[in-house]
């Protein structure tokens, strides 16, 4: 079929009829009616030509055509699918991104078949009964997995150890699960029990160190001095006598003032010190507090820090002390999200979750932080020996709005083949406010995409530092999605961005921007997924994205994935919970669909 082509014909009498068609479609002319209405499943359409049900209204018994317009066409790709359904070993995962090994290029009509990486998130492994589907016990879940496919040919690999034991090939950094009273309470935005940070007892040469990664410039510093609302004069807590170096390479240290920090009566004394100077590492010594003979403790505190370089302020940090108080495991784990190939490396970033054990069954999680994950790609593959990962600040909580980055990336790059390359990677995420998520897009120079103060955020038609400054793009996303360059066709050009409406909903939707800041076209759903009428209880599909360097520009590789918020559901059946492939088909050309 293509535009043009003939979807539907049949003889109807005078009066109103509703036609359901077997998939949406672009409609084009209608003949033999008076008037016609569009709907996809039960919404009526009045901003599309996009349709799974018309309605028409006729002034005499006539023959009714309907014909194919111009726009996309989601068709099931059952060969791709099934090579996903496993009843041994891997068998089931989500959160599917692929990436080009050979080469990095991530763009759409390459000429050859590359050898490609898949990451999966959350992986079930064991032995599945194919007549009764159930999953036998033991069967493990573990945190991420990974498949090799090259030559039409896949091969899934889950992280089996020396003895024999299996886990992911990922793992969060001990160092970054840890809360309590640490130093990376000074400079974190989220911060549960609002302690701040205290030393342990009577420390000796208490010394706090702040790594940004790289040599930045400073102008100044905004102290906020230890207080608690329990207890107003724990504010003795508070440091008094300070002395602040800066350092290169923590060998050589540079006094750049002593100084008194005040103290924080009040829990709202903001004290801006001046802090001029270029390092990578600031270290604060802690020389005196605010005890005395009414409070003698011997603990010291602080509230807040933040750093500056005039009206930036600097994110990318790691905070140490040489002595705290109360460090415990957070129990932390990470959920993969989409990355991009620079030079030899794989990079991408995961979601760090916690549990949430108030929330409900399948949904009992929270996502606290974002992480960074490099792996060098050797021979075609890669080697985990030279994973490397650091914290990225890239979700910020403010007021009722949450700011997060990493649902997908665009490189627009030469190595990525892209058009235009401009040298950025874009990064893109999701503004939430009131469970409504808009896409929101920052970019960073590719060799700088290791350093979060370099990043800049699409606002309002400038780029600016403050990752809250990030504005809307597009609305109803999902939590996972691509943006993608269109090389060929009526839309080349432009920019596709594939997603499910609304995260975990049946919508598979797209949508077309001018740029890769917008404007975007309105959400189009263009596939109704049938897995929750399949397998009933609380099944559900979710995270829809495109596959670029799979796909061609007139005929785009997309995946979506599905579960159920029912544990015992998934073991109940181990055809549910994994990856389903479409092939959006651009009806200026000519493809096959089986109706």
């Amino acid at each position: 079929m293509k535009q043009g082509d003939l979807i539907k014909k049949l003889a109807l009498k005078q009066g109103n009829h509703t036609i359901d068609l077997d998939r949406i479609y672009p409609i084009g002319e209608i003949k033999g009616v008076t008037s016609y209405t569009l709907y996809i499943e039960n919404k009526k359409k009045t901003d599309s030509n996009y349709a799974n049900k018309v309605v028409v209204e006729l002034d005499k018994e006539t023959e009714v055509e309907i014909y194919l317009g111009l726009g996309y066409v989601a068709l099931e790709e059952p060969t791709w699918t099934n090579q996903f359904l496993r009843s041994n070993g891997w068998s089931g995962g989500d959160g599917i991104f692929s990436f080009n090994l050979d080469t990095g290029e991530d763009c759409f009509d390459q000429e050859k078949e590359s050898n490609t990486l898949f990451i999966f998130g959350d992986t079930f492994v064991g032995r599945s009964d194919e007549k009764s589907h159930k999953r036998l016990e033991p069967h493990l879940m573990i945190n991420n997995s990974i498949a090799y496919y090259k030559d039409k040919k896949l091969n899934f690999k889950v992280n089996e150890l020396s003895n024999g034991s299996i886990t992911g090939f990922y793992h969060l950094d001990p160092k970054f699960d840890k809360v309590g009273t640490t130093a990376e309470e000074l400079i974190r935005d989220r911060s549960q029990k609002k302690f701040g940070y205290l030393s342990g007892y009577h420390p000796k040469d208490l010394k706090l160190t702040f790594d940004f990664h790289k040599e930045r410039t400073f102008t100044h510093l905004e102290v906020e001095n230890y207080f608690n609302p329990d207890a107003s004069f724990l504010y003795k807590r508070g440091f008094k006598e300070v002395e602040i170096y800066g350092s290169n390479d923590l060998k050589t240290e540079t006094l750049i003032q002593s100084t008194t920090f005040k103290p924080n009566e009040s829990g709202k004394e903001i004290q801006k010190l001046e802090l001029k100077g270029q390092y990578r590492y600031l270290i604060l010594k802690g020389i005196s507090n605010y005890n005395d003979k009414q409070f003698e403790e011997g603990i010291f505190g602080l509230k807040k820090l933040r750093f500056y370089n005039h009206k930036q302020e600097y994110k990318d940090i790691y905070a140490s002390a040489s002595s705290t108080l109360l460090e415990e495991d957070e129990h932390s784990w990470i959920w993969l999200q989409d990355g991009a190939v620079v030079g030899d490396t794989l990079f991408f970033y995961p979601f760090i979750v916690n549990s949430d054990l108030n929330q409900p069954e399948g949904l009992q999680f929270r996502i606290v932080d974002i992480t960074l994950f490099q792996t060098k790609i050797k021979n075609g593959k890669l080697d985990f020996s030279t994973t490397k990962q650091k914290k990225a600040p890239l979700l910020k909580k403010q007021g009722l709005t949450e700011y997060m980055f990493g649902a997908g990336v665009f490189a627009n790059t030469a190595q990525a083949n892209s058009l235009n390359p401009d040298g950025y990677i874009y990064l893109y995420g999701c503004k939430t406010t009131w469970g409504l998520r808009e896409l929101i897009v920052s970019r960073v120079k590719a060799e700088n995409y290791e350093f979060f103060d370099d990043y800049e955020f699409y606002s309002n038609g400038k780029w600016v530092t403050e990752i809250s400054e990030a504005t809307g793009l597009l609305e109803h996303v999902s939590t996972e999605l691509s943006v993608t360059e269109i090389r060929e066709g009526h839309l080349k050009g432009k920019y596709l961005c594939v997603f499910t409406y609304d995260v975990n909903t049946p919508e598979v939707a797209f949508s077309v921007g001018d740029s890769l800041v917008g404007p975007f076209s309105k959400p189009q759903t263009i596939y109704i997924t049938p897995e929750q009428s399949i397998y009933k209880s609380t099944t559900y599909t979710y995270n829809a994205k495109a596959h670029p360097h799979l796909s061609k520009s007139k005929k785009v590789l997309v995946t979506y994935n599905t579960n159920t918020y029912s544990f015992d559901h998934n073991m109940s059946d181990y055809r549910v919970y994994r990856p389903r492939f479409l092939t959006l088909n651009d009806t200026e050309r000519e493809w096959k669909c089986d109706r």
